[in-house]
């Protein structure tokens, strides 16, 4: 083995106790992750109770390249199917003889803020959501778009918000590809040193949808409560869908101190592609805020999505077990215990089919911990 002069003088300096130099790289760079464990009873009418334990494991970094321009990258255990990994959780239940969990790109992408352009940032890659979501009822949480996001912001007191993505859905080799196109406009104000109103709208156009198979990653022909119509292929019957995708979307959240911090919020969408079952929405409340050892956090919201407001496959995956044509009430609260380590609990209950429903009820107890 050769060792070159670089080499020999770090042996050199660590036997000395003397300090090396870092890489700029370095100095450059933040790492973090988390770590959650999910204890979860499930209880929908007509189907067996089940109990089961979840983890999520993540692991980011971002790099600061040059003075304009900034590195994501992300890893997420996940479910897998067919080589895909789930695009709205990171959670792996714990079975199969101790089995070793998937581990996926949840983020990679990078960030420009040009010098000349103050207040722009323009984004590519796999991605944060570039819009701004009250609640998680139209957009999981976990869910990281693709594509580029544009975000503008200008001024102090009162900001002008304007957010921009254009986001891929579904490539197709011999067809139309689906895309999503979006736009938003929201003004934030700050009414006091505690209190602040955000109010905004938001367009999200999806192309090559309506009469295209369901969007669904386990190939399965899930549509998530989306409605469809066969089309019948030889021998061969597909699931499509029945009605396309533009939904337009108004929300508001108000925040002020009462000893604690508060926050209301509330969004109402409507698919204008759609003929019935179109609207979905969303309200709700936060009180207190779980960041320093002792502190407690409660929140509660009430979400309605019709089966066509918006597609299925990208809403909370917890609500109803996910997708649209569902309603009902989730309740959390949360509690931290020490620096970077919390604890949590949230109930859901809902019903599934606007029509016909059937209860379903669903209890997770969460222990987070994070660096």
């Amino acid at each position: 083995m050769r060792i070159d002069a670089v080499t020999m003088t770090a042996i050199a300096a660590m036997a000395m106790g003397l300090p090396l130099a870092r890489a700029a790289w370095f100095d450059n760079t933040e790492i973090k992750g988390d770590l959650r464990y999910r204890g979860e009873y499930i209880d929908e009418e007509g189907k067996d109770e089940r109990y089961r334990d979840r983890i999520r494991a993540r692991l980011g970094l971002t790099s600061k390249v040059n003075d304009e321009i900034k590195l994501g990258l992300q890893l997420t255990t996940t479910e897998s199917k067919n080589g895909n990994g789930d695009p709205i959780s990171g959670n792996q239940t714990l079975k199969d003889f101790g089995s070793k969990k998937g581990v996926f790109f949840d983020l990679a992408y990078f960030d420009w803020k040009p010098a000349a352009l103050p207040g722009i940032s323009l984004t590519a890659g796999k991605m944060k959501n570039p819009f701004v979501c009250v609640g998680d009822y139209l957009w999981d949480g976990d869910y990281t778009p693709e594509g580029l996001g544009l975000n503008y912001s200008v001024g102090g007191d009162v900001k002008l918000l304007a957010n921009g993505g254009y986001n891929w859905i579904q490539e197709r080799s011999a067809g139309d590809d689906s895309m999503m196109y979006g736009g938003q406009l929201a003004l934030s104000v700050k009414t006091g040193d505690n209190a602040s109103l955000m109010f905004g709208g938001t367009y999200y156009g999806f192309t090559a949808v309506e009469g295209e198979p369901v969007f669904d990653w386990q190939s399965a022909y899930n549509a998530y409560g989306n409605s469809t119509k066969s089309v019948v292929d030889g021998t061969t019957t597909n699931k499509v869908y029945a009605n396309g995708f533009n939904t337009a979307e108004g929300f508001v959240q108000v925040n002020f101190d009462l000893g604690i911090p508060v926050a209301v919020f509330g969004s109402y969408a409507v698919n204008g592609d759609a003929d019935e079952d179109e609207t979905g929405y969303m309200a709700g409340f936060r009180l207190g805020l779980a960041k320093e050892p002792g502190s407690f956090e409660f929140s509660y919201d009430y979400r309605r999505l019709e089966k066509n407001v918006f597609p299925g496959a990208f809403t909370d995956s917890d609500s109803f077990g996910g997708g649209t044509d569902a309603q009902g009430h989730k309740f959390k609260v949360v509690y931290q215990i020490h620096k970077n380590f919390q604890s949590a609990a949230t109930f859901f209950l809902n019903e599934k089919k606007l029509e016909d429903s059937h209860d379903y009820n669903r209890l997770q107890v969460d222990l987070i911990a994070k660096f």
